[in-house]
C-alpha cells in the first residue's frame, strides 16, 4: 500500500458497508503484494537440496510462472467477488447510505488497474446474472475509451480475446439474437479496435467469418461486432479530430461486410433491425457505399431496406430502414447532380419507382389528406421519401417525366400535417438552385401556385382557434414552420409568381375575413418584407427604358400595402393577441416604407401606443414604436408634435403594470426624437420631461432602501437571513418578507435608474452651437438636476441597483465626452466606492471607458480608482475557495487591464500592486471557465510582450516574469495538459510562446521543473520520457518559427489528453 500512494485505500478492497453484506471469507492479499512475495520465495533455492540439478533454474522459472498466474487468477476472482457484491448492494439495498457507500466504492474502485481483472472475471459465460455480466462488461468498455493507451501490446491482446471468447460464450436473447451483455462486450471490443492499428481490420474478418455460417445466433453476434466497429471509429474520429487508428482497411472490406448484411437480413425480422443499423453505421463511415453501387452490387439489400419501410406493425424496423436510408443519401455518400452518370440515374429512377408503389401500399394520399396525425410508420416513410427527393432534386429539376410522379408525393406531404410538411421543404429550396429556363415546364409556375396556395394554408390557423392553451396545434412546432420553412418557399413563390402571388394576398384580405386569414396575410407580409424592400428599391425599367415587369411588381405591392396599412392606421387593436402580434411586427418591419407618408406614419403611431396601453402584444407594439420613431425621426422632429407625444408616452414609461423592458423601449424611442429635436433648449426641455417621472419615484423609492455600511463583504462569508431555527431573534417570515420587500424597491430603483439612462442614450447627437461650453449641454443639465438622486442611490442600492447606476454613468460619458470632466472626479469616487462595497461588471465597464477617454487629462484621479479595483480583486482571488466563482467579473477586469495596457499602460504598470495582478492573472491561467481564462491569457500576453508606450515600463513586466515566471510556466503547461477545455488550448499554447519569447534563458528550467512537479497532472503523458523529453526541447528552442512552436505544444496537448501516442 506504500508503494502505492496515489491510490485510494478502497481501491485495494471492499468497501466496509460491502464487508457487512460479505459472508465470512478467508483474508485474501492484494494481486501486487502476492506477486512480490511468489517473487521472493522463487528466486530463494531449498534449503533441502544442497545441489541441486542441472535443470533446476528452468523447473523454477516455470514453476513460479504457473505459480504467478494462479495467484492472479485468485487475485482476480477476489476482486471480482467484491464488485459483484458492491453492484447487487448498490441495486437491491434499501439503505440509502448503503448505496452511496457502495457507489463511491465501485467509483474508485473502476480507476485502479485490478478493475481490468476483476470486470473479465464478471463477464465470462461462468457468470449466470446478465445483469452483473452487463454492468462489468460496460465497466470495461468505460475503461477502454479512457486508459486503453495506458496499456501494453501483451495485455491489450490478452483482453481483446477474452472479450471475444465472452462474447460468444454468453447467452443469446430473444429471436437468437445476443444479450444485452453480449452486445456490450462487443461495443467494448469495437472501441478497443478504433483505437490500435489493425485491430478493426482483424475484428471484421473474424466477424465476416462468423456471419458466413448463416446461423441465427452465429449472425446476431457477428452484425452486432460489425455495427460496433463502424460505430465506434466515427465517434474515436469526432472526439479527437484525426482519422482513427481503427478505420485502416475498413474500406476495401465494405463490399464483403455488405454481402453479409445483404445474406443475414431474411433471416429474421429482428436480424433485419440489426442488419439495418450495422448498414447505417457502415455508411456513416463513407468508405465508397453509395445508391449507384448498391443498386448494382447489393440490389437485394437496397430493396429490403426499402421494403421495411413498409412494414406493418413493426416500428424499430421502420425506425431502422428510415435512418439507413438517411446516412445512405448523405451528399458524401449519394451525390447525384444533374450531370450524374446513367447508372446513378437508373437507380434513382428505380428507387423513385419503389417509393411510388410503397405510397399505395402504406396509403400515402389517403391518410395525409384525411387531416389525421400521421402514425410512426407513415412518418418514417415521408422522412425517407423527402431525403431521397432532396438528394436528387437535380435530377428531378431536369427530367423529361420518369421522376415527376415523386413531385407529386412531395406535394402530399407539403399538405400533411406540419411535421411532415416540413420535411419535404429541402426539396423546394433545392429545386431553386436549378434555373427556371432549364426545369420541366410542371416544375415552373404551375407548381408554384399549387405550393403558395398549399403553404399559405398551413400558415392560417385553424378557423376554430382562440387560443394556444386550447389548441390541438403546438405552438412552438407551428411558429418554427412558418418562420423557418414556410417563409422560405414563400419566398421563391413571390419570385417566380410575381404579381400572381401578391394577387394572392390581396385577395386574402379583402370582404370582411376571418380573423385566422387576416392575420396569416399579415405573417406573410412581415415574414417577406425583406425581399419586398428589396423589390421596391429595385430598377423600374427595363434596359431600353421601358416599363418592365418589375415595375408591375412594384405597383402592386405599393398598391397592396397602401391598402394595408390605411386599414391599421384606422385600426382599434382588439381581439385577438396573435392578429395584434402579427399587425404590430408588420408595422415595425415596414417603419421605413411608412414614413413616405406622414398622415401613415402618425396614425401607426397612435396604433402602436394604444396597443402598448391594451396589453395585447406591448413587447412587439414597443419595438415598432422604437422602429418609426428611428426612421420617422425627421417628419416627426416639430416641437409642437413631440410635446404632444411625450405627455402619453411617459406616461405609459412609468407605468408599473408593463414590463420593465417594455418602458425601457418606450424611452428609448422618445429619446430618437429627442435627439432630432430642432434645437438644444428644446432638447433640453423633452430630456427634462423625460426624466421627471423617474426621479419622481427615485426620490420616493430610495428612502426605502437601507444605506450601506460601505464595508466590502466576501460573497462566501456574506451573512445569511436566519430562519430561527438557530436560536436567532426574528422570525424567519418576517425576514423572508422584508428580504422581499427589499427586492422589490431595489428592482424599482434599478428599473428607473435604466429609464434615465435610456433618456440621454442618444443625446450625443445634440451639438450647442455657437461655441457654448459643455455645461451647457442638456445631458449636462439633465444630470445635474438628476446627481444627487444618483448619489444617494449608490450609497444605499445593492447589486441591481449600482448596475443600472454605472451604466447610467457609461451613456453620459459617451454622450458629453470631455464635457462631463467636472463631474468626473465625483463620478470615479463614486465607482472606486461601489465596487469596493460591492463588486459589480458595470464599475469595471466604467472605469475602463474612463480610462480610454479621461486617461490623459486626468490620471491621477484614475490611477487611484486603478489601484483600488487591483487591490479589491487580487485579494478576493487570493482568499476565496472558489475563485471561478464569479467569471463575468474577472472577465470584465482583466480586460479593463487589457485596455488599460493599450491606451494608458503608465496607468497600471506604475502602480505599486502590480505584482500581485500578475500574480493573480497567472492563477488564473488553469481555469477552466472559458471567458476569463482567455481575458487572463490575453492580458498575459500583452502584459509580457509589451506595446511601444509601455517600452518606459518595461522593468515591471521584468521583474514580475523573473519573480513568478516559473508558476506562470507551470500554470500554463497544467492548462495544456488537462485543466483547460479544447477550445483554450490554442490561447494556453500563445502564452507559452511569449513566455518562452521573453525569457529564453529561463524557460528550460522552468519546464524541467514544472514537469518533475508531482502535483501537476500530466495525463497519459509519462514525466520520464522520450515525449516530455522532446516537448521540453522543442519549447525551449530558440529562434523557433511561430508555426513550429504551435505545433509542438499541440502535439504535447494530444498526447496529454490521450488523443495522440
Amino acid at each position: 500500500l506504500q508503494a502505492q500512494p496515489a491510490l485510494p485505500l478502497l481501491a485495494w478492497g471492499p468497501h466496509p458497508a460491502v464487508l457487512a453484506h460479505t459472508p465470512r471469507q478467508p483474508r485474501l492479499r492484494s494481486a501486487p503484494v502476492n506477486a512480490f512475495r511468489l517473487g521472493r520465495r522463487a528466486s530463494r533455492p531449498s534449503s533441502c537440496s544442497a545441489h541441486p540439478p542441472r535443470c533446476w533454474p528452468q523447473v523454477v522459472r516455470r514453476r513460479a510462472g504457473q505459480h504467478t498466474a494462479s495467484r492472479k487468477r485468485m487475485a482476480h476472482a477476489a476482486h471480482a467477488t467484491n464488485l459483484r457484491q458492491a453492484y447487487a448492494l448498490l441495486t437491491a439495498s434499501s439503505s440509502e447510505a448503503e448505496r452511496r457507500a457502495a457507489n463511491e466504492w465501485l467509483v474508485g474502485f473502476a480507476k485502479t488497474a485490478e478493475a481490468w481483472g476483476a470486470a473479465e472475471e464478471l463477464v465470462r459465460p461462468s457468470e449466470a446474472a446478465e445483469e452483473v455480466a452487463f454492468f462489468a462488461a460496460n465497466l470495461l468498455y468505460s475503461k477502454i475509451k479512457t486508459e486503453w493507451h495506458t496499456l501494453a501490446d501483451a495485455p491489450r491482446r490478452q483482453l481483446r480475446d477474452a472479450l471475444w471468447s465472452a462474447a460468444c460464450g454468453r447467452p443469446s436473447g430473444g429471436e437468437g439474437q445476443p444479450g444485452p451483455a453480449a452486445r456490450r462486450l462487443c461495443l467494448a471490443l469495437a472501441a478497443a479496435a478504433a483505437r490500435t492499428e489493425g485491430l478493426a481490420e482483424e475484428s471484421t474478418r473474424l466477424a465476416l467469418s462468423l456471419a458466413a455460417a448463416a446461423d441465427a445466433v452465429q449472425g446476431g453476434l457477428a452484425v452486432e461486432l460489425l455495427g460496433a466497429l463502424a460505430n465506434e471509429v466515427v465517434a474515436e474520429e469526432e472526439a479527437t479530430g484525426a482519422a482513427s487508428p481503427g478505420r485502416s482497411g475498413l474500406r476495401a472490406l465494405a463490399p464483403a461486410v455488405l454481402c453479409a448484411l445483404q445474406a443475414l437480413a431474411p433471416l429474421s425480422s429482428s436480424m433485419c433491425i440489426g442488419c439495418l443499423r450495422a448498414l447505417q453505421a457502415w455508411l456513416a463511415l463513407n468508405a465508397g457505399p453509395s445508391l449507384a453501387s448498391l443498386y448494382a452490387g447489393q440490389g437485394p439489400l437496397l430493396a429490403a431496406t426499402l421494403n421495411a419501410l413498409a412494414a406493418v406493425n413493426n416500428e424499430p424496423l421502420n425506425l431502422a430502414a428510415a435512418d439507413a436510408l438517411g446516412e445512405l443519401l448523405t451528399s458524401t455518400n449519394s451525390p447525384l447532380p444533374a450531370s450524374a452518370p446513367r447508372g446513378a440515374r437508373d437507380a434513382a429512377e428505380a428507387v423513385a419507382a419503389q417509393f411510388g408503389v410503397l405510397a399505395r401500399e402504406v396509403r400515402l394520399a389517403e391518410l395525409l389528406m384525411s387531416g389525421e396525425p400521421a402514425d410512426d410508420r407513415l412518418f418514417y416513410f415521408c422522412r425517407a421519401l423527402c431525403a431521397f427527393a432532396e438528394r436528387c432534386v437535380d435530377l428531378v429539376a431536369v427530367t423529361e417525366g420518369s421522376l415527376l410522379p415523386l413531385v407529386e408525393l412531395l406535394l402530399l406531404c407539403a399538405g400533411g400535417e406540419l411535421r411532415v410538411a416540413e420535411l419535404s421543404i429541402d426539396f423546394w429550396v433545392g429545386l431553386q438552385d436549378t434555373a427556371v429556363a432549364q426545369r420541366h415546364e410542371r416544375l415552373r409556375a404551375p407548381l408554384y401556385r399549387r405550393l403558395a396556395t398549399l403553404l399559405l394554408d398551413k400558415c392560417t390557423l385553424p378557423a376554430e382557434f382562440t387560443s394556444w392553451d386550447e389548441a390541438a396545434e403546438d405552438e412552438e412546432e407551428f411558429r418554427r414552420f412558418r418562420e423557418q420553412s414556410a417563409l422560405e418557399v414563400l419566398g421563391a413563390c413571390l419570385s417566380l409568381l410575381a404579381c400572381e402571388f401578391v394577387g394572392q394576398l390581396q385577395a386574402m384580405l379583402q370582404g370582411s375575413p376571418p380573423w385566422q386569414k387576416l392575420e396569416a396575410a399579415l405573417f406573410v407580409l412581415r415574414g417577406l418584407h425583406v425581399q419586398i424592400k428589396g423589390a421596391l428599391r429595385g430598377s423600374a425599367a427595363d434596359g431600353e427604358g421601358r416599363p418592365s415587369a418589375a415595375a408591375e411588381l412594384q405597383a402592386a405591392l405599393n398598391q397592396l400595402l397602401g391598402f394595408v396599412f390605411g386599414q391599421l392606421a384606422a385600426w382599434r387593436p382588439s381581439g385577438a393577441t396573435l392578429l395584434v402580434e402579427s399587425a404590430m411586427r408588420l408595422v415595425g418591419a415596414f417603419a421605413k416604407w411608412l414614413q413616405r407618408d406622414e398622415a401613415l406614419l402618425r396614425g401607426c403611431l397612435r396604433l402602436v401606443l394604444e396597443a402598448v396601453q391594451a396589453g395585447g402584444a406591448p413587447e412587439h407594439a414597443a419595438e415598432a414604436f422604437r422602429a418609426l420613431c428611428i426612421h420617422g425621426r425627421r417628419r416627426l422632429a416639430s416641437a409642437a408634435y413631440l410635446s404632444e407625444l411625450v405627455g402619453p408616452c411617459t406616461a405609459l414609461a412609468g407605468s408599473a403594470a408593463l414590463a420593465s423592458s417594455v418602458r425601457l423601449t418606450l424611452q428609448e424611442a422618445l429619446a430618437r426624437l429627442v435627439g432630432a429635436a430642432p434645437s438644444p433648449a428644446e432638447a433640453e426641455q423633452l430630456l427634462h420631461a423625460l426624466v421627471r417621472a423617474p426621479c419622481e419615484q427615485l426620490a420616493a423609492l430610495l428612502p426605502h432602501l437601507p444605506p450601506s455600511d460601505g464595508a466590502s463583504v466576501p460573497p462566501e462569508t456574506a451573512p445569511r437571513a436566519s430562519d430561527g431555527s438557530d436560536g436567532s431573534r426574528g422570525s424567519g417570515g418576517e425576514a423572508a418578507a422584508t428580504a422581499a420587500s427589499t427586492q422589490g424597491v431595489e428592482e424599482a430603483v434599478a428599473t428607473q435608474l435604466a429609464l434615465i439612462g435610456a433618456a440621454i442614450r442618444f443625446s450625443d447627437t445634440i451639438h450647442v452651437g455657437g461655441g457654448g461650453s459643455c455645461a451647457a449641454h442638456p445631458v449636462f443639465a439633465v444630470l445635474s438636476y438628476c446627481w444627487p438622486l444618483l448619489q444617494d442611490a449608490s450609497r444605499r442600492g445593492g447589486p441591481s441597483v449600482l448596475q443600472a447606476l454605472l451604466e447610467l454613468h457609461g451613456r453620459a460619458m459617451g454622450c458629453l465626452g470631455g464635457g462631463l470632466a467636472p463631474l468626473l472626479p465625483s463620478i470615479l469616487e463614486q465607482i472606486g466606492t461601489t465596487f469596493c462595497r460591492r463588486p459589480v461588471v458595470g464599475a469595471l465597464e466604467c472605469l475602463t471607458q474612463a480610462i480610454e477617454l479621461y486617461g490623459e487629462s486626468h490620471e491621477a484621479p484614475l490611477s487611484d480608482t486603478l489601484e483600488r479595483f487591483v487591490d479589491a480583486v487580487c485579494g478576493w482571488l487570493a482568499s476565496t475557495a472558489a475563485p471561478e466563482a464569479e467569471p463575468e467579473l474577472l472577465s470584465a477586469f482583466f480586460e479593463l487591464c487589457h485596455r488599460c495596457l493599450v491606451f494608458r499602460p503608465q496607468l497600471l504598470l506604475s502602480l505599486p500592486c502590480v505584482a500581485s495582478l500578475f500574480d493573480a492573472a497567472a492563477a488564473c491561467v488553469a481555469h477552466q471557465e472559458f471567458q476569463h481564462t482567455r481575458a487572463a491569457i490575453t492580458f498575459l500576453c500583452l502584459f509580457l510582450s509589451g506595446t511601444d508606450a509601455a517600452n518606459l515600463y518595461r522593468e515591471s513586466a521584468a521583474h514580475c516574469l523573473q519573480r513568478s515566471g516559473g508558476t506562470l510556466l507551470r500554470y500554463c503547461v497544467q492548462g495544456l495538459a488537462s485543466a483547460s477545455p479544447a477550445n483554450l488550448v490554442d490561447h494556453q499554447i500563445e502564452l507559452l510562446r511569449v513566455i518562452a519569447e521573453s525569457a529564453p534563458t529561463a524557460v528550460h528550467g522552468w519546464l524541467v521543473a514544472a514537469l518533475a512537479d508531482p502535483g501537476l497532472d500530466l495525463g497519459a503523458l509519462p514525466r520520464q520520457g522520450a515525449a516530455a523529453e522532446a516537448f521540453v526541447r522543442g519549447a525551449a528552442q530558440q529562434h523557433a518559427t511561430v508555426a513550429a512552436f504551435h505545433c509542438v505544444a499541440s502535439e504535447f496537448s494530444r498526447v496529454c489528453r490521450g488523443k495522440a501516442r
